[in-house]
Order: C-alpha cells, then structure tokens, then sequence
C-alpha cells in the first residue's frame, strides 16, 4: 500500500512517480515507478495464414523495428476503443470480429503498464491516420514467416512476441 508519492516528472505519455510504501510483511519500502495510463496490442490475421505488423521507425533504439499495432490509452477510453482506433490508425483496417485474448503487465518492477491484447479478424482495409511522430510501413506477411523472424531474432518488441506466442498457442 502506497503511503506517500510525489511526482518527479510529469510527461505527455507517462509520468514518473518517487513513493513510499508498506511491504506485507510491515517494513517500509521506497520506489520510484513509471505510472502509464496501459495500452493496447493488436493483432489483425487477415485469413488465418497472413498477419499485418507494422515495421515502425522507433528513435529510442534508432532502428526500424517489426510490432503488432499498438498503442496507449487516453483518459476515459477503454481497451477495446482504443484497439479499434489504433488498429485503424496504424494500418487502415478496421475488424469485423475484435475480441480480447489477454493482459499482461509490461514490466512490474517499475512501471503501472497494462497490456491489453486483442485479436482483429474480418478485416475490411481503410486508409490509415498516422500520427505526426510516426513513421511506420504495413507489412503482410505469412504466420509460418513470423515465427521464424522471432526465431532468428528479427522480431524483438516484447508486445508483439507475447502477442504472437499467445495466439499460436492459444487462438482467439
């Protein structure tokens, strides 16, 4: 339980956070912690064979980088509208069948961050709506291919390989 926290950066995204707490077994504990609104992960299978990832310029790690559409929820929107409003955003579809597989926490130790994982089917192409820091290319590309790319590496965002993994595992 969080007894005492101060803001120590207040961004447009996320903010970070200094707090005191109380560990269940009664001591005191402090941690400074990323508060993030979640988001959201999709991923459109276009016939069960072929799934649409973006390949999005990130200039954190100064590389292109392969992902599921995503993005973070903003104040009152729920997962699912905003699934469907990146979804389209991103790639220009839109789904016919949207439904959600799972949440995950992206990382615990420091971050609020929850994950919401959707799947997109049925999908009817539109025009896409980038945002203005966004630099991005929709790419079809086989599911048999996608895991290979993962195999060897090529595929590294975390949301996108929990997100895969999850629907050759376990479906929609």
């Amino acid at each position: 339980m969080v007894e005492v926290s101060s803001y120590i950066y207040r961004g447009r995204i996320f903010s970070v956070k200094a707090a005191e707490y109380m560990l269940p077994s009664g001591r005191k504990a402090s941690v400074d912690f990323v508060e993030h609104p979640g988001a959201v992960a999709i991923l459109p299978v276009l016939d069960g064979d072929n799934i649409v990832l973006v390949r999005q310029y990130r200039p954190v790690i100064g590389s292109w980088i392969y992902e599921v559409p995503a993005g973070t929820l903003v104040s009152g929107e729920s997962s699912y509208g905003c699934a469907v409003r990146e979804l389209r955003e991103e790639t220009g579809f839109s789904a016919g069948h949207l439904v959600k597989m799972f949440e995950m926490y992206m990382a615990p130790g420091y971050s609020t961050e929850l994950l919401h994982g959707y799947l997109a089917e049925d999908l009817k192409k539109g025009e896409a709506s980038l945002e203005k820091d966004e630099e991005l290319l929709v790419k079809v590309i086989p599911l048999k291919r996608v895991e290979e790319m993962m195999n060897k590496n090529e595929i590294r965002d975390s949301k996108t390989i929990a997100t895969i993994l999850y629907y050759v595992k376990y479906g929609g």
